[in-house]
């Protein structure tokens, strides 16, 4: 780009010179996403992680408050369903409500980019088998392309206009470093899309475990 640009820089005439500044606003975002790019891969590479007991509907609730700024006025409904009975998990605080940020936030930017329809988002945590506790993220947004889910998670693929494609990588990165598991699928109940990732869960007399 920096080649292009001196070659450029020996016309003058306007077209060369708005060729000229779009480039250098091209390279600035290249450089840009390769810092990104870098602080991610060290973030994932540490193998340094603080896991505690936390309770899911409070990682939830935290994340939810960054994650749904300006959902509302987007018509967007926003549903919290936690299970009575499981609700305290072993895990790193920033590193997992980085992942619920980042699976809300896909799914509003969903719901708010197709028109006028319904939209809601459920948010939901369920027991299941094997001591593991699974979060659902259900959206009524454009869906799925068909075999999308099974490229969702690989690095730089993205659904986005102006995606990098690491978010849900990501997010993958975590959940499994946690032990878990994430998939998406799409929304049982009609339009959009569902993701679901499991941590472990943490029965209320190991409280004190750390």
């Amino acid at each position: 780009m920096k080649g292009s640009r001196r070659l450029l820089a020996e016309r003058t005439d306007e077209k060369s010179t708005r060729i000229a500044e779009a480039m250098e606003r091209a390279a600035e975002q290249a450089l840009r996403a390769g810092q990104i790019i870098r602080r991610l891969r060290d973030f994932v590479s540490r193998g340094e992680s603080e896991k505690r007991v936390e309770s899911v509907a409070k990682l939830v609730e935290e994340a939810s408050a960054l994650a749904l700024v300006g959902a509302k006025e987007h018509g967007v409904r926003v549903r919290f369903v936690f299970d009575p009975n499981t609700d305290l998990v072993l895990a790193d605080k920033v590193q997992v409500q980085q992942v619920l940020l980042n699976l809300m936030r896909n799914a509003v930017e969903s719901m708010t980019e197709i028109g006028e329809h319904e939209r809601d988002l459920t948010i939901s945590t369920q027991e299941i088998e094997d001591d593991m506790l699974q979060v659902n993220v259900v959206d009524s947004g454009a869906g799925l392309k068909e075999g999308a889910e099974n490229q969702l998670f690989q690095p730089f693929f993205t659904t986005k206009r102006q995606g990098m494609g690491v978010g849900l990588s990501i997010s993958r990165t975590i959940i499994e470093s946690h032990g878990g598991r994430i998939w998406a699928e799409p929304n049982p109940e009609g339009n959009g899309a569902a993701f679901h990732f499991t941590l472990r869960a943490v029965k209320a007399e190991s409280d004190n475990v750390r």
